[in-house]
């Protein structure tokens, strides 16, 4: 099964000081699919990435997209429609083009999984089907098995 990432949990994950890193790595290590990350939030990603690590940790995303350890997800007409409902039901959590992006691509694919640091606007947000989304790694029953991913972090 796929999870979806959020700009916040990949910043995580390449910055060994983040105070999320260790159990984001842990929910990604967990995860046997891959990590989605929708083409409409890599331009904040990278610049997390960029301007806060340098460009060592912008060329690693780089990597782990080549490599196919993330796997990006086209931003689609679908997803732009769905963007806007997300951002006019969701109004008061102030959710922005980003997280509607994340929800739109995992709910387009089904798939409830969410890598987020951000459980407070997100944990909010229901499916298309009404049901929650599992946010990761807050939501990590602990019971997968660690397994070492080629993300390439040059921080982990």
């Amino acid at each position: 099964m796929a999870i979806v990432a959020d700009s916040g949990a990949m910043y995580a994950l390449y910055d060994r000081a983040d105070s999320h890193h260790r159990a984001v790595k842990a929910a990604v290590a967990a995860e046997r699919g891959p990590i989605v990350l929708p083409a409409a939030i890599l331009a904040e990603i990278d610049y997390l990435l960029r301007v806060r690590l340098g460009q060592a940790a912008e060329l690693a995303l780089l990597q782990g997209i080549a490599n196919g350890s993330l796997s990006v997800e086209p931003f689609r007409l679908e997803d732009a429609a769905a963007c806007e409902r997300l951002l006019k039901r969701y109004a008061d959590l102030d959710l922005g083009l980003a997280d509607a992006a994340v929800i739109a691509t995992a709910d387009r694919l089904g798939v409830r999984k969410i890598l987020t640091v951000d459980e407070r606007d997100l944990r909010a947000v229901r499916t298309s089907q009404g049901e929650p989304f599992v946010l990761l790694p807050a939501d990590a029953s602990g019971s997968g098995v660690l397994r070492r991913r080629r993300y390439g972090s040059p921080k982990t």
